[in-house]
């Protein structure tokens, strides 16, 4: 685990966010054109730390969708509207800035899909994107929305610690033969506060291990974060939520984090898959 900031690490980091920066246009293309294709196979693909862009039993969906962009900084010259007129449907979460994009967002209040918004995010949704209603469906705790081949219900994420977080929405997304778990940015590692989600296919866990502690050789939270994630019956974890480039080094998960929580998570839980998810990654569901 990192235990001090060197010059050097910070110049390896903005190497590496340039790099990034640099080669996200490619990666953006070649998502799409995957995501685009008339591929049966279910799939999803990370278009940014935490944005997940998904074709499932013939629907195309997309969670919080994010370019790197919006975070990293840097001109692009993507056509989010032609990228994504495929869109069937939008899942958000919640308000924070490394997740709700005006800029793409804006881009596809004209494309015919469905949107899912949160009750307590509506009003700052409508303010900036000029939505018809019809096309909005609240989303509310415990209350399963069907959408074509899709069940989702959504669920009180754990974003909220003391004073700290703003409320969320995690999202439990079924269709036939399948069940995956969006949790969200978990801040409350109190695995009681949870519904019972019985057998799960997957968990997607966005990494957190303490507010400030990413340089920390002992980060707080560690024990705590994968014990929490151990506790789903579920066959795999995907860890994403790394290399988020809004955020100071001080903030900013990485792989180095990664493989320290897989060497305790395969401990807890022999049986249960434990895989990294970055930036531009397709995962087969």
């Amino acid at each position: 685990m990192p235990n001090e900031s060197q010059p050097g690490d910070f110049a390896q980091r903005n190497h590496r966010k340039q790099s990034a920066i640099n080669a996200y246009p490619q990666l953006w293309r070649r998502m799409i054109r995957d995501w685009q294709s008339d591929q049966q196979e279910d799939a999803l693909w990370m278009l940014y730390a935490a944005s997940y862009l998904a074709r499932t039993a013939g629907v195309r969906w997309a969670l919080d969708p994010f370019a790197l962009f919006t975070r990293a900084g840097g001109v692009s010259t993507l056509d989010y509207r032609a990228d994504l007129v495929p869109l069937d449907l939008i899942l958000l979460s919640h308000r924070h800035a490394d997740h709700f994009d005006p800029h793409l967002l804006t881009e596809l209040c004209a494309s015919p899909l469905t949107w899912i918004v949160p009750e307590f995010m509506l009003e700052m949704v409508t303010t900036f994107l000029p939505l018809d209603a019809d096309r909005v469906i609240i989303a509310r705790v415990d209350q399963p929305i069907q959408f074509k081949t899709m069940t989702i219900t959504p669920f009180k994420a754990l974003h909220i610690r003391g004073k700290s977080g703003v409320p969320e929405l995690g999202y439990l997304v079924e269709y036939p033969g399948k069940r995956w778990l969006f949790p969200g940015d978990t801040r409350n590692y109190d695995f009681s506060m949870l519904p019972d989600f019985g057998p799960l296919d997957g968990v997607f866990a966005h990494l957190w291990l303490g507010k400030g502690a990413a340089l920390d050789p002992d980060p707080p939270f560690l024990e705590d974060f994968c014990r929490f994630f151990t506790a789903f019956d579920a066959q795999a974890t995907f860890i994403a939520h790394m290399y988020e480039y809004g955020r100071d080094e001080r903030n900013m998960w990485t792989m180095e984090h990664f493989r320290t929580v897989q060497e305790r998570m395969e401990k807890l839980a022999p049986g249960m898959a434990i895989k990294p998810v970055l930036t531009g990654d397709k995962i087969l569901l």
